[in-house]
């Protein structure tokens, strides 16, 4: 909402003084004209109105009223006694309703404070006077949305709407109102209705942006649907070259919110031109070129943050961020340590350090310095979700599946309590294959159909359940329904096309599993034992025992195994 509407508690004081003068001269208002020689001040100010306006008996004493509670409400704050000042200037707005800023002003504090009704009564009161601005119907708005009236809150955000259609000011309140009734379509609408207003001005275009981002954390689902709006507006927005650096950095973040992270990092880049001393903005030029995968111009940056700011953690953290992005592990990890080693200490020490570095750990099949490091971590930081959850994929890349899946159990309940957007459908699958390898598959079943509740196209996830009933012949219909989802979604995936043929096998039709059998085969990209016993199980059903023991032999030329040796020594010996 525009400052301007607003008079703040500091600011009116200095009219204390002149408001007693003007109580003095109220006398000569009544029933008179205006003199040149009476210079009275400004109405909003003061708490009165057009003093030039002949005035009832009874308007008059509602307007003493309204600037006698106006001065209370004025000592009420100096004497800082908040509660008192309020209630005398809402006796005073309520006797002067025309006094918009400080209606609104006062309106603003009833409703941080919950009393929903007296703002309501006021600002309505406001509302009705000539002249009043739309500002009024907006706050209103939010008053009666706060009341749990939404039917009231639309028709004053429409109100607001009609009277100031280049405020953005209606349009977010209905798309707010929309959402906390649980009307997304309605709220999207209303947003895309403000998007098809004439010539916008630059902070009308940056705050639709802000308006779609909001909606967008509220219905993450239909970022897909938002982004091109909002890159739209950006254009739009650009365009009109923005100079102030507070509208810059909107602009950026808002680039960064579309995924345009090059375009966010080179408007910042231009802007540090005019600004060269600012060591955080260069830090953010080089965290969107990262995102962007611009590894050459974001070293270009770090090149000159190493020159100006060699022992700042930050820009080792970078450094590793490249390098593991070019998957030069030892060197991600000798910049991880120093940025460790440089933040140590330090007021506030970060934990995404460690929990990068463990994951650069894992990548190198490292499992052992993981855990090492991840115990350090938690000597030092409190509990939280990547703590438990970094020591459980450690724990799941040591096959020491107990104690991942008991981590694993932690983090759920941390994410549950403290950032439940954390459960998604990635996090699921992680801990379903975790009980799974612990042979607890009721449990795996539940992680992953609670996966595929949030991610239903997820194939490795669909995959991995579909092979796991086939492999236990349990829901085999289904299971082949899943693998078939996956296989269409990568029909080169030799562990896919294996999940095929096996439930097919299962499914007593041999012959269709050995086409899908062979394809997995060929497409895959190192031997794998369990393919090969796969196709001597099938070759063993279609009578052909030769290929089967061949098949066998393959496998267990790749890895040892018990059960393919009993296999071999119960089919027929070659004659």
């Amino acid at each position: 909402m525009p400052s301007f509407l607003f008079v703040p508690i500091s600011i009116m004081r200095p009219f204390v003084l002149q408001s007693v003068v003007a109580l003095a001269a109220l006398g000569t208002l009544f029933g008179c004209a205006s003199t040149k020689k009476a210079q009275a001040p400004a109405p909003a100010q003061a708490g009165l109105t057009n003093a030039s306006a002949p005035l009832s008996k009874e308007d008059l004493e509602k307007r003493v009223e309204a600037l006698a509670r106006f001065a209370a409400g004025v000592s009420g704050e100096l004497r800082e006694q908040p509660d008192e000042a309020l209630e005398q200037f809402y006796k005073s707005v309520l006797a002067d309703p025309t006094n918009e800023p400080l209606v609104i002003d006062v309106a603003r504090r009833l409703i941080r404070k919950k009393e929903t009704e007296k703002a309501i009564e006021v600002l309505s009161k406001s509302a009705e006077q000539p002249n009043a601005t739309g500002f009024l119907d907006a706050l209103l708005g939010v008053a009666y949305l706060q009341a749990k009236k939404p039917d009231q809150a639309i028709a004053s955000s429409r109100r607001a709407i009609v009277k100031l259609p280049k405020s953005l000011l209606g349009y977010q309140n209905l798309a707010q109102i929309y959402l906390q009734t649980d009307r997304p379509k309605e709220a999207l609408a209303a947003l895309d209705e403000a998007a098809a207003q004439p010539s916008p001005d630059l902070n009308f275009l940056l705050d639709l942006g802000d308006a779609y981002r909001n909606y967008v954390a509220a219905q993450p689902r239909d970022y897909a649907t938002v982004n091109p709006k909002v890159t739209t507006i950006l254009d739009a927005a650009s365009k009109l070259e923005p100079k102030s650096q507070n509208l810059v950095i909107r602009l950026a973040e808002l680039w960064s919110f579309t995924g345009e992270y090059k375009r966010a990092a080179e408007l910042y880049e231009k802007h540090r031109e005019r600004f060269p001393n600012q060591a955080l903005l260069r830090n953010r030029i080089v965290e969107l070129f990262l995102r962007a995968k611009d590894f050459k111009a974001a070293q270009a940056q770090l090149d000159a943050l190493v020159r100006d700011q060699p022992t700042n953690p930050l820009t080792h953290y970078f450094l590793a961020t490249i390098a593991a992005g070019q998957k030069d592990w030892d060197k991600a990890v000798e910049s991880y340590e120093r940025a460790i080693q440089l933040n140590e200490g330090a007021k506030t020490e970060v934990d995404q350090f460690y929990f990068e570095l463990a994951e650069i750990h894992l990548r190198r099949d490292d499992a052992e310095s993981a855990l090492k490091l991840l115990g350090t971590a938690r000597k030092k930081f409190k509990l939280s979700f990547f703590l438990e959850y970094y020591t459980a994929l450690a724990h799941s890349r040591a096959k020491d599946y107990a104690a991942s899946v008991k981590h694993y159990t932690a983090a759920e309940l941390l994410a549950n309590r403290d950032e439940p957007e954390r459960l998604n459908g990635l996090f699921f699958f992680q801990v379903g294959t975790a009980y799974e390898r612990h042979k607890d598959f009721k449990q795996a079943e539940n992680y992953f159909l609670q996966c595929l509740k949030l991610a239903p196209d997820f194939a490795e996830a669909l995959n991995y359940l579909g092979y796991m009933w086939a492999e236990r012949g349990e829901n085999l219909t289904e299971a082949k329904s899943m693998i078939e989802k996956a296989v269409k979604q990568e029909p080169e995936n030799a562990a896919f096309l294996d999940s095929m043929a096996w439930v097919l096998f299962k499914l007593n039709q041999p012959k269709q599993a050995l086409e899908f059998q062979l394809k997995a085969l060929k497409f895959q990209k190192e031997p794998d034992a369990t393919l090969h016993d796969h196709l001597g199980d099938i070759y063993a059903v279609l009578k052909q025992t030769d290929q089967a023991r061949a098949q066998w032999e393959l496998s267990l030329s790749i890895e040892p195994s018990d059960a393919i040796q009993k296999k071999l020594k119960a089919a027929p010996a070659k004659p």
